[in-house]
């Protein structure tokens, strides 16, 4: 396994690169070559292991990736990324890779990787098939579809005593299928589901029911790449903007209703392309600043969600080995942010937060997830009647 985390550096290149932050003028430098002596941890200490997964890449110094083994009756493998390197989906091919390497590797201890991915990391291919008129007509139908900062935000303890931690809660198999069987009886998916929860569950933790809330959530531009091979880790995530109300007297359904129609409209006009096309015009126009285009319309929102989606079970393969879960956070924010993450893995559904928090923010986060539980539990029931 080790050996297959080495190879990782040499397929993907960018992955062994060092940043040099100066502001606008800032660059990646080729560190190929370079020893790393964290690229890959063994512990034995659960509480060493939790402390690597709360941790973050050196983007100075190397290496973008790094992975820690604990060894126990039943091993656990944890992988931190640099997020300037890639996103959620492009976290998951690296993973799909690194699996393959170390499945090839029990085969043959000659092994090497034929290809270096070595491909464009820019978002052009995105929009590139736009045209003009089309372009033009995303940008004004969807001028405040960008994220914005909220009105509100969720309560966060003033200790000045932080330390990274992820809470998560495994959603029970058998809710899950429940969820998406009735995914295909009221037509909605499964992130609608969840999404709905968590408006349900804000509205009433907050004390908001009855007032219009915002969450954006993260949007896999590769859906409009048309070769969708893996070329190379990079970010092609944007966002949309879903505004609802959850009204006194709303039930799940209710909710679902309203969330599943925002969604459906939204996918009809190009899901997420009016962010890219902002950045696309502000990189092409002669004088124009990009990087204060970003600053305007791109605002840090204060509660989010990200559907990281499924962690293919038939990719994901380590010949020998059987994985009984694996799961993907979002990067861990700080204070006063706070994002949802959501993945699943076969019959398993995981939600997950990231913070640099305290105890408290701890214990507030869990009182969420509490009330992300029972909305889901009453999605189910209220569908079953």
């Amino acid at each position: 396994m080790k050996r297959a985390a080495s190879m990782m550096l040499n397929a993907i290149p960018i992955l062994s690169w060092t940043y040099t932050d100066l502001g606008k003028n800032s660059y990646w430098k080729d560190s190929t070559g370079s020893l790393w002596d964290d690229l890959f941890t063994l512990t034995y200490s659960r509480k060493d292991f939790e402390r690597f997964t709360g941790s973050r890449t050196d983007e100075k110094a190397g290496p973008q990736i790094k992975f820690c083994l604990l060894r126990e009756e039943n091993d656990s493998l944890s992988v931190v990324i640099n997020h300037m390197v890639t996103d959620g989906g492009g976290f998951k091919q690296c993973m799909y890779l690194f699996a393959g390497f170390y499945s090839q590797l029990l085969k043959s201890q000659n092994f090497v990787p034929e290809h270096t991915l070595y491909g464009d990391r820019g978002f052009e291919s995105i929009v590139r098939g736009q045209s003009i008129i089309h372009r033009l007509g995303l940008l004004l139908s969807g001028r405040r579809d960008n994220n914005q900062r909220s009105t509100f935000g969720f309560p966060m303890d003033n200790s000045k005593s932080t330390s990274p931690f992820i809470v998560s809660r495994e959603i029970p198999e058998e809710l899950f299928r429940a969820l998406k069987l009735q995914r295909l009886r009221s037509g909605a998916t499964v992130n609608d589901f969840v999404l709905a929860a968590y408006f349900r569950a804000l509205s009433k933790m907050l004390g908001m029911e009855g007032l219009e809330i915002s969450i954006p959530i993260m949007i896999d531009m590769r859906r409009y790449l048309q070769d969708k091979d893996f070329m190379t880790p990079t970010n092609l995530s944007s966002t949309t903007i879903v505004k609802t109300a959850v009204l006194p007297g709303d039930s799940f359904a209710d909710t679902l209703n309203k969330i599943s129609f925002i969604m459906n409209r939204k996918k009809s006009g190009k899901l997420g392309m009016n962010t890219f096309l902002k950045l696309d015009a502000g990189f092409r126009i002669p004088f124009v600043n990009a990087y204060g285009i970003m600053a305007k319309v791109l605002k840090h929102p204060s509660i989010s969600m990200t559907n990281i989606g499924i962690i293919d079970s038939s990719k994901l393969v380590f010949d020998g080995l059987s994985i009984e879960n694996a799961v993907m956070f979002a990067s861990i924010k700080y204070r006063p942010y706070l994002q949802l993450s959501v993945t699943s893995f076969g019959e398993k559904m995981t939600l997950g937060f990231g913070l640099y928090g305290s105890e408290r923010d701890r214990e507030n986060i869990e009182v969420l997830l509490d009330y992300l539980d029972k909305e889901l539990n009453s999605a189910v029931e209220v569908n079953d009647n």
